[in-house]
């Protein structure tokens, strides 16, 4: 059951019904039990697993809360914080690190399975343990809000990764029905739902035929794919978040950002300040500071920075790639941090304004031509993969006319659906406002107008048969 589903609308509409009509003092009970069920939905049996995690992770933050001592309080924490990543490495990593070492076991290889979203609730539990280790939140003594925090059915697949200090407070709050908050958030919802089903899905069909087959492509087919997966990854995780702030809002719950705009940035540093806010957030937070961050030598900056990258991108799948990918954006940042002020010089030199249209253009186009051939990595089905594109992107490019897989499906309405986005992206960057929000100081009739063409291009142009998120992967 995925939230863009026939099958979601209606739990979720049951589950708002239901909501709005009990003491909001026994909400909790029905958001807990509604997870639970979402969450078996999938594979009953790991259940198990995340009720474990949330059980230790209760448990240890109340003793670190109530433990004076500094040294038994670090103890606890370092325990609770090896229990959850054992689990994690248990399910997810255990074959990759069996395959790396050459150990033979076919029931790892054949019947290992990995929860759905352990990735996602291990973090968020970790930084719920450290956070009141360092005293920035007080330990959750109501064990069914914590259970809450830990298996929220909006964020446990793909996120976003939010904090206690942000959304455990609020499941305290009362919160009766706003009319015009639920009206905002199903704006969001919308917008979320176009960009998955009529841009992400559709282009799909594509990405998946060329990357699932590579070495029957050379030259423009590869270039096509990897330029459309950046635009398909987008929307389909941003469409994601955008669908799981409005359902959390329609509860009365403000969810964290987890996106920017984040293909209008001008650097790679500033792309990771707008994409997956939450999980960039996360890293610079419990993993970057506490390496050093940048109070050491730039030598050891550095080394933080890659250190992250590549944990980073071994947290996004147990795969070479996702390594790769990884540490394609640490060399970025590193190289981009070494060369900042040689640019800059430079421009100043040939009379160019840094700060001008040109340059913002021209550091815009650079930017995402980066990120998008790290993508390439991301996506590929294996190391060899990546290399035979990267080895193929620029073969035969003067045979345009002879690629016959240059005719992407529905190219128009893809092209056309992708306009649309840019085009309303293009005007939030500017205004920093969502575009649907601003609609409310216009003319009742452009509002409607524009909520009925976005609604019909979903339900005549929407692909619905694919319902899965690439993320909900990691």
């Amino acid at each position: 059951m995925v939230i863009n589903s026939l099958n979601f609308a209606l739990f979720f509409l049951l589950i708002v019904i239901i909501y709005f009509s009990i003491p909001y003092k026994y909400r909790w009970i029905l958001l807990l039990s509604s997870s639970y069920i979402f969450y078996m939905s999938y594979i009953p049996k790991f259940l198990i697993v995340i009720m474990f995690s949330t059980v230790v992770s209760y448990i240890a933050a109340i003793k670190m809360g109530d433990e004076k001592d500094k040294r038994k309080r670090k103890i606890i924490l370092i325990s609770s914080i090896l229990i959850n990543i054992g689990l994690l490495i248990l399910f997810k990593y255990l074959i990759f690190f069996t395959r790396m070492f050459n150990i033979q076991n076919n029931f790892l290889n054949n019947k290992w399975i990995v929860p759905i979203g352990i990735s996602f609730y291990t973090l968020q539990t970790l930084s719920y343990l450290m956070d009141v280790y360092r005293g920035k939140i007080k330990a959750e003594r109501h064990l069914g809000y914590f259970a809450l925090y830990v298996s929220f059915f909006l964020t446990i697949f793909s996120g976003p990764i939010d904090r206690g200090t942000n959304i455990l407070p609020q499941f305290h709050k009362k919160f009766d029905f706003n009319y015009e908050r639920i009206v905002d958030a199903m704006k969001v919802i919308l917008w979320g739902l176009f960009k998955k089903v009529v841009i992400a899905d559709r282009l799909a069909v594509y990405v998946n035929e060329v990357f699932n087959n590579v070495h029957s492509y050379k030259g423009w087919p590869l270039i096509i794919a990897a330029f459309l997966f950046a635009i398909q990854l987008y929307c389909d995780f941003s469409g994601y978040t955008d669908m799981t702030i409005g359902f959390a809002k329609i509860l009365g719950y403000d969810l964290i950002e987890n996106f920017r705009l984040p293909y209008f940035s001008k650097s790679v540093q500033e792309f990771w300040k707008r994409w997956h806010i939450s999980l960039s957030s996360w890293f610079g937070t419990y993993l970057y500071i506490p390496l050093g961050g940048n109070r050491v030598s730039k030598f050891r900056s550095y080394l933080n920075i890659f250190i992250v990258f590549i944990v980073s991108g071994f947290w996004h799948g147990a795969n070479w790639t996702f390594i790769a990918w990884g540490s394609m954006h640490g060399i970025y940042q590193i190289i981009g941090k070494l060369t900042k002020q040689s640019r800059t010089s430079f421009i100043k030199n040939l009379g160019i304004n840094p700060e001008g249209l040109f340059i913002k253009i021209y550091k815009t186009i650079i930017t995402f031509c980066l990120v998008d051939f790290a993508w390439i990595f991301f996506r590929a089905n294996s190391l060899s993969d990546a290399m035979y594109i990267i080895k193929n992107l620029f073969v035969g490019l003067t045979n345009i006319r002879q690629s016959s897989i240059l005719i992407v499906p529905d190219c128009k309405l893809i092209f056309y659906s992708v306009c649309i986005l840019f085009f309303i992206e293009v005007i939030d960057f500017n205004k920093n406002e969502f575009f649907l929000m601003r609609l409310k100081k216009k003319n009742v009739v452009i509002r409607w107008v524009v909520y009925y063409i976005i609604f019909f291009l979903i339900m005549f142009f929407g692909v619905f048969g694919n319902g899965s998120f690439i993320y909900s992967n990691f």
